[in-house]
């Protein structure tokens, strides 16, 4: 036997921070310390029985997504069970781990949870899964030692520049990430709770490397991770998206596609004025805009903690328009606290927003694990409200996910009940004191 492997589990949903995670590897040369293998979670089990004959070490690597568990939960305790037996490390990151370690630990049965950003510490997170270094050195861990919870702290990437924003070597792309963290905690979104209200943007120079570096692989349509598009400051110059663009722009004669202020890259809508909208017309390719409205209600929008108003999203529409630019605007519908009011306040605004020559894209609210909102529960939706909704679907002025989204959620609220999502550290020791009698 040689060496040293590390299996990281991939799937659709997942690969963009595999990605981000493979990019933090090759800039630490890890890839030239262990073998790497992408495996689907169906797989992952016969994979590492056959590495085993070839590796002395092996680690097992995860990132989740909370949604991930409506699918995969069984297999993923499964998993862990088996890897246990055999002497495998298993460590998971990302969303869930870092909103949930309790979980993620206890009910999933991974030996550690990381919290927060990986690219800093990756080598260390990788010496541990080979058993080569005392968990308690690492910061950003999770773990459970003699029925006590430990914590390490969170990980946290300061420079975005330090990292290639996917993976060069490996030709494996995604959209680039130019802005981590957000300024605006929103109460349902994990954004600003997992990756802090601390914003830090890429470079100009950085993002307009490998943008071009992405043209000479013959990939034309450049794309950008970012909450809040318009945000953007380069943190060396403060140079703002103006400068980015225009010099996006200047990529564009190469044969370049730039989308920007379209998903993933939304834009905030108490941003966008005429001269925004004009100036976003002349220098992107996408003709349409995601803006967050989320509700039309500015008495739900306060308690969510939203920032703008939902005459700020009209003023947007208008300023969009006038630019020859159109919009499509996303609800949340069911949002805790949301009252009768505020429900015809929202379909009201949607049919404003229509009416101005806007499109809808409807969500359903999924209390996700690190928010505010991580344990609360739905509001009703009632009956008129789900045939306004349809009659807009049906009409072609809207669309959206929100009743898969809405089953989904029925099904994440078992898993919390039954312990699978945990949450706290009262919920965690209550399963663990079972644990211990039924021992």
């Amino acid at each position: 036997m040689r060496g040293k492997a590390v299996v990281v589990g991939y799937w659709r949903d997942v690969k963009y921070s595999v990605h981000v995670l493979l990019g933090a590897a090759e800039k630490h040369e890890l890839l030239k310390e262990a073998d790497f293998y992408l495996v689907p979670l169906d797989n992952l089990l016969n994979t590492v029985n056959e590495l085993k004959v070839k590796y002395s070490r092996i680690a097992y690597i995860q990132t989740l997504l909370t949604t991930d568990l409506l699918t995969k939960h069984r297999k993923i305790a499964e998993i862990n069970k088996r890897l246990r037996d055999l002497g495998v490390v298993s460590i998971a990151g990302g969303p869930h781990a870092t909103g949930d370690p309790f979980g993620t630990v206890i009910s999933l049965g991974f030996k550690y949870a990381f919290l927060g950003e990986a690219e800093d510490v990756l080598p260390h997170i990788i010496e541990l899964g080979f058993n080569e270094r005392d968990p308690s050195s690492v910061t950003g861990v999770f773990y459970l030692d003699s029925g006590k919870f430990v914590f390490r702290g969170r990980g946290f990437t300061s420079d975005l520049d330090k990292y290639p924003p996917f993976s060069p070597r490996l030709g494996l792309f995604n959209p680039i990430e130019i802005t981590r963290g957000c300024l605006h905690s929103c109460s349902f979104c994990q954004v600003g709770y997992i990756h802090t209200v601390r914003t830090r943007h890429r470079s100009v120079e950085n993002i307009t490397f490998w943008c071009r570096y992405l043209l000479n692989r013959k990939i034309k349509d450049l794309r950008f991770i970012t909450p809040d598009a318009l945000s953007y400051r380069d943190p060396g110059t403060s140079q703002s998206f103006v400068e980015l663009l225009t010099e996006l722009n200047n990529l564009r004669r190469l044969g370049g596609r730039v989308y920007f202020g379209t998903f993933p890259s939304e834009i905030r809508p108490e941003r966008i004025d005429r001269e925004v909208a004009r100036f976003l017309k002349t220098h992107v390719d996408n003709e349409r805009v995601n803006i967050g409205a989320q509700s039309g209600s500015d008495e739900l929008l306060k308690k969510i903690k939203r920032g703008h108003s939902s005459e700020d999203v009209l003023n947007a529409l208008e300023a969009l328009r006038g630019a020859g630019l159109t919009a499509e605007v996303d609800y949340i519908i069911g949002l805790p606290d949301e009252t009768l009011e505020d429900k015809q306040l929202t379909i009201e605004h949607m049919r404003k927003v229509i009416s101005m020559g806007g499109k809808i894209r409807i969500h359903y609210f999924i209390p996700l694990p690190g928010t505010p909102y991580a344990l609360r529960n739905p509001s009703e939706v009632p009956q008129w409200l789900r045939i306004e909704l349809m009659k807009l679907i049906g009409s072609g002025k809207a669309r959206g996910n929100w009743l898969s989204q809405e089953r989904a959620v029925r099904e994440l609220l078992r898993l919390r009940g039954e312990g699978v999502i945990l949450l706290t550290s009262d919920r965690a020791r209550s399963v663990l004191s079972g644990s211990s009698r039924n021992a």
